[in-house]
C-alpha cells in the first residue's frame, strides 16, 4: 500500500497541532462490549499516525498495539511511547497486519480508509479496503470489534465548512471513500456481523482551531486534512481569493454560520462498529 497522495513526512510536523481524537468514549464503549475487560484487551490502533487515539486510550485498556506506513508519522509517535510497556508501535501497512490469527481483542481504523486506493476505487469495488477486512478478520478473537472512523459522503461536503471553498477536490476526495451502506455490506462479505453505525454530532476533527476564519489560507491548517491536498493549485487560489474577500467584507460569521447549521445535522464522522461472529436477531448497539 503506497497511495499516499499527501506528503506525510512534511505535515506530520503540524498534525498534532490541527487533529483531536474524535470519539474516544464511542470506541470504549465498543471496546467493552467484548468478552475481555477493557484491561485485559489489546488493541490495535491500525494506521496510526502520530498516536493520537493511542494517547487518549493510553491507561484505559490492556495493551495498545499501533502500525503505521509513514515513518514520519511514526516517528513522532515513537517519541511520544518512547518509556511505555503497554504500547508497542510498529512500522508497516495495514494490508498485511504482522499479527497472529485470533490475537487481538479489538482494532480499529480512524479515518483512513480513503488512502487504501485511488479516484478509481469505486469502480474497482474498493480492493484495498477488502483486503483490510480480511485482515482484521483473521487478527481478531472471535467476539472480537472492529470499529471504523469515517465520513459518510454529505458529511464530506456539508460536514466541513471549508468544504465548500474546495468543491472539487471534495469530489476527488468522496471518490476514495466508500459509502456507509457499501462498507457495511464489506464487512459482511469479509464475514464480521454489521452492528451499526454512530455519528458524533458535537464533534469536530480539528477541534479549537477547526472555526478559525482564516485557517485554511496557512499551510498548518490545511495539513490537519488531506483533502486540501487534492486541490489544485488554481483551486486554491480561489478558495484563498473567496474566504479573503469574505473575511475583508465582514461576512465571514454568517458564513460560518450558515455552515455550520449543516454539520450539526450530519456531524463529520461515522463510527461503523462491526463483530467477528455473525449474529441473528435485532440490531445490537455498542451497549
Amino acid at each position: 500500500m503506497k497511495n499516499e497522495y499527501e506528503n506525510y513526512q512534511e505535515s506530520s510536523r503540524n498534525y498534532d497541532k490541527t487533529r483531536v481524537p474524535v470519539g474516544v468514549e464511542i470506541l470504549l464503549e465498543c471496546f467493552a462490549s467484548t468478552p475481555r475487560l477493557l484491561q485485559e484487551q489489546t488493541i490495535l490502533d491500525a494506521g496510526c499516525g502520530t498516536g493520537i487515539y493511542i494517547e487518549a486510550l493510553k491507561g484505559k485498556v490492556g495493551r495498545l498495539y499501533g502500525l503505521e506506513l509513514n515513518e514520519g508519522m511514526l516517528e513522532r509517535a515513537r517519541k511520544k511511547f518512547k518509556n511505555e510497556p503497554t504500547i508497542w508501535l510498529h512500522l508497516g501497512s495495514i494490508l498485511e497486519l504482522p499479527y497472529e490469527r485470533d490475537t487481538l481483542d479489538a482494532m480499529m481504523c480512524n479515518q483512513v480508509l480513503h488512502h487504501l486506493g485511488t479516484e478509481k476505487s469505486a469502480q474497482e469495488n474498493f480492493p484495498q479496503v477488502r483486503r483490510l477486512l480480511v485482515e482484521a478478520y483473521r487478527v481478531l478473537r472471535p467476539q472480537g470489534v472492529l470499529v471504523i472512523s469515517t465520513s459518510s459522503h454529505p458529511q464530506l461536503h456539508d460536514g466541513f465548512w471549508w468544504a465548500d471553498l474546495i468543491p472539487a477536490a471534495v469530489n476527488r476526495m468522496s471518490a476514495r471513500f466508500p459509502t456507509l451502506k457499501h462498507l457495511a455490506s464489506m464487512l459482511e462479505e469479509a464475514g464480521f456481523s454489521f452492528v451499526g453505525n454512530i455519528v458524533p454530532l458535537d464533534s469536530v476533527l480539528q477541534g479549537e482551531h477547526y472555526l478559525d476564519p482564516e485557517g485554511p489560507l496557512n499551510k498548518s491548517y490545511r495539513d490537519g486534512d488531506s483533502t486540501w491536498s487534492l486541490a489544485t493549485k488554481e483551486e486554491l487560489e480561489q478558495a484563498f481569493e473567496r474566504l479573503r474577500k469574505m473575511n475583508q467584507d465582514g461576512i465571514i460569521s454568517n458564513y460560518l454560520e450558515s455552515r455550520e447549521r449543516l454539520r450539526h445535522k450530519i456531524g463529520q464522522t461515522t463510527f461503523v462498529f462491526a463483530r467477528k461472529q455473525r449474529e441473528t436477531g435485532l440490531l445490537h448497539t455498542c451497549g
